[in-house]
């Protein structure tokens, strides 16, 4: 009984909907019943159960023609934004279809598929013309004839002087000194802390990549063989300068090769530390046992256990006494991590001027 109701209704709701409003097939015209509509006068979409005639196929101020899934569906010259075939006339709020970053909703990207997504340009990319950038202290997608393609971001340590003596300018943003790197450990991609800079190792087997040169005789890649912007050289048509370094430009979607990131158009190493703690000493960041000391966890120790202190340590299973601004404390290291020598961040360089602080030594 319940099953003929149920379709005697749907006969009655058909009915009632084809006699007040008869299917056209004629292509000149069609018409819109109960079909949500994009109304240009208020701006907004909604549902209406009145008739109107859309002549030509497209859209009134009073209706929509037809309903999509791809402009596919629609007739020549209309688009299919938010299901709805439309032409001309003000952009629907929150599209999902997109050809430049103002036409997507707040707190969305229009990425390399002309489509908006949720979050920044470092996931989605940018739509053609445009280039994923940090602009204001964040990434965005910046270039195309609307926002001039200006970079807010900084392109040399000169430009940090806010941040006080030895801020630096990491990824193209200012790094004060206390969140610059002290160890290796810090760094992605096995590169080394050199003065506070996470910076690609090196070696005849390694080179280092386009616009970086390798110190042999420390094995890292900081030596800048053609210094580039104010009072440098200009960079060959192929490079594009970056940090003062020609380097290669970002590949399509704003990529770049394994263990470099894309920064004002062009590919430069990862320079940025990955910390893992804040405060300095036993804390909650850090597993029981462990001090977190220059943002990383350290497995405690103590230097009356001699040789076999941090025997259990993995590879760093040297008891050391590392300090920084808050005090003194015995960690396990290696002999090539957690040097003494000298620590950027704490303002203190090497003695020698010839010689740079690598991993917390003087090399």
């Amino acid at each position: 009984m319940v099953k003929r109701v149920l379709g005697f209704g749907l006969f009655a709701f058909s009915v009632a909907v084809l006699g007040g409003c008869p299917i056209y097939g004629d292509s000149r015209s069609s018409r819109d019943c109960a079909t949500r509509g994009y109304d240009l006068a208020s701006g907004s979409s909604s549902y209406d159960a009145t008739c109107y005639d859309c002549p030509n196929g497209f859209y009134s101020s009073q209706c929509s023609a037809w309903s999509c899934t791809s402009t596919y569906d629609c007739p020549s010259g209309a688009s299919c934004n938010n299901n709805i075939c439309m032409t001309g006339g003000p952009t629907p709020p929150n599209p999902t279809s997109c050809t430049q970053p103002g036409d997507c909703a707040s707190g969305q990207n229009c990425g390399t598929d002309d489509k908006c997504h949720t979050g920044d340009c470092s996931n989605s990319g940018c739509p053609s013309g445009y280039q994923c950038k940090l602009a204001g202290g964040t990434l965005q997608c910046v270039g195309g004839s609307r926002d001039g393609g200006a970079f807010t971001g900084c392109t040399s340590d000169s430009a940090c002087s806010s941040l006080g003596a030895g801020a630096k300018c990491l990824n193209g943003a200012c790094v004060a000194p206390a969140d610059q790197c002290s160890d290796a450990t810090q760094c992605p991609n096995s590169e080394q802390c050199v003065q506070g800079v996470c910076t690609p190792s090196c070696s005849a087997a390694n080179p280092c990549p386009t616009g970086y040169a390798c110190d042999a005789s420390k094995g890292v890649c900081s030596v800048n063989p053609m210094p580039c912007g104010a009072g440098g050289t200009s960079c060959s048509s192929t490079t594009t300068c970056v940090d003062q370094h020609c380097v290669t430009p970002c590949g399509a979607g704003n990529t770049c090769s394994t263990g470099l990131i894309c920064v004002d158009g062009g590919c430069i190493p990862d320079q940025k530390p990955q910390f893992i703690c804040n405060a300095d000493g036993p804390g909650v960041d850090c597993a029981p046992g462990s001090l977190c000391l220059h943002h990383s966890c350290y497995i405690g120790c103590s230097a009356d256990g001699g040789a076999s202190a941090c025997r259990n340590a993995d590879k760093f299973n040297v008891c050391k006494s590392v300090t920084t601004s808050s005090g003194s404390y015995q960690v396990c290291g290696s002999s090539s991590n957690l040097g003494t020598e000298c620590d950027p961040t704490q303002g203190h360089n090497c003695a020698n001027p010839s010689l740079i602080c690598v991993d917390g030594f003087c090399r």
